[in-house]
């Protein structure tokens, strides 16, 4: 199972992953976290923990933008996943105006969006 499938399955099963600090924050109904989910969410710690790291930045981003959190809410998984790995590629370089290249990607990325949705 991979990072996306997991978290798939977290969320049709009704179970809330939160990002608190280097902790993964698990919100489940009775249950419903098996010793093999448990697992799978340990293995995987690192990047459900750099998806909702994403998230966030992309939630920062969108209210300074004014852009509605709607759009940041309803991107689905994969979307975040090539976001945070395109992000992560372009850490510690910048556009021609000096201004951080992760940064102009996700304004980018996240104005793109809000047409999408807006037009949709």
């Amino acid at each position: 199972m991979n990072t996306i499938e997991l978290s798939r399955q977290c969320r049709a099963a009704g179970i809330r992953l939160q990002a608190r600090g280097d902790r993964l924050h698990i919100e489940a109904p009775a249950g419903c976290v098996t010793p093999e989910l448990r697992q799978a969410l340990t293995e995987h710690k690192a990047d459900l923990l750099a998806l909702h790291a994403i998230r966030a930045r992309l939630l920062v981003l969108a209210v300074k933008l004014g852009i509605p959190r709607t759009v940041v809410d309803a991107l689905p998984v994969e979307e975040l996943e090539a976001t945070a790995e395109q992000t992560a590629l372009c850490e510690g370089h910048t556009d021609g105006n000096g201004d951080p290249l992760a940064r102009t990607l996700l304004v980018f990325y996240l104005k793109c969006l809000a047409d999408k949705v807006a037009t949709a």
